[in-house]
């Protein structure tokens, strides 16, 4: 896991605002005070807070693999993001985001992102998710999250890139302990090649692509693919 930022004010003093608002929403919306503590420093000491907000204006936001949607709700709250719809197969983390984004324009249901339908929308999210699956299945996966984008949205991707080195081998360990110990609980840990393999197949369903390093100051291989909708799915 990242850890948190130690700089208060390291963060644009919006992003951060939104932040501590985001994380009293979920402190309302759990069971402890842990839930607000967990949030805050998720937001904090991910680097993909920042890189997602900063492709603001994200109109109409659909996150595939949500989790308890703490980054849809902080891009609600900061005003990046009109409207969010989230998906995830866990019914407690559903629940949870639901409670968290009470009064505003965001809901989440529980579903599959294998097999979940949705209406297109102009940014569509795939963060953390497509390493727990097999390769035919990110593949599938990744063709389904791009027929979600409507003319001239995007979508993106936060995942581990092999070919980093030591943050690559960094990112192995930490993902495998954390999936051995079932905080995620995903199938496996496959990590791909983002430029050799997954760009191409995203060209081939008429999107324009550009892979720029997340790792901020983590130790890990993370990377934010953003892929434009140039043609017709």
């Amino acid at each position: 896991m990242p850890a948190e930022s130690s700089e208060e004010g390291s963060e644009p003093d919006a992003i951060g605002r939104a932040i501590t608002r985001t994380a009293e929403r979920y402190a309302r919306a759990g069971k402890s005070r842990s839930t607000y503590h967990y949030v805050r420093g998720k937001l904090r000491g991910d680097p993909s807070t920042l890189a997602v907000a900063r492709l603001a204006p994200l109109g109409d936001v659909l996150d595939l693999g949500c989790g308890r949607g703490q980054l849809a709700v902080l891009l609600l709250e900061s005003r990046a993001a009109t409207t969010v719809r989230g998906c995830d197969w866990d019914d407690e983390k559903v629940s949870i985001a639901n409670r968290a984004a009470s009064g505003l324009s965001g809901e989440f249901a529980k579903g599959d992102v294998r097999t979940a339908d949705a209406a297109a929308a102009d940014t569509v999210l795939l963060i953390d998710v497509l390493h727990y699956f097999d390769r035919d299945t990110q593949d599938a996966l990744l063709i389904r999250a791009a027929g979600f984008v409507k003319p001239g949205g995007r979508l993106v991707l936060r995942d581990a890139d092999t070919g980093r080195g030591w943050r690559s081998m960094m990112t192995r360990i930490e993902e495998g302990f954390f999936t051995a110990i079932k905080f995620n609980r995903g199938e496996r840990v496959l990590f791909r090649d983002v430029t050799r393999e997954l760009v191409p197949l995203l060209e081939t369903q008429g999107m324009s692509c550009s892979v720029v390093p997340c790792w901020g100051t983590t130790p890990f291989s993370n990377v934010l693919l953003l892929a434009t909708r140039t043609t017709a799915a």
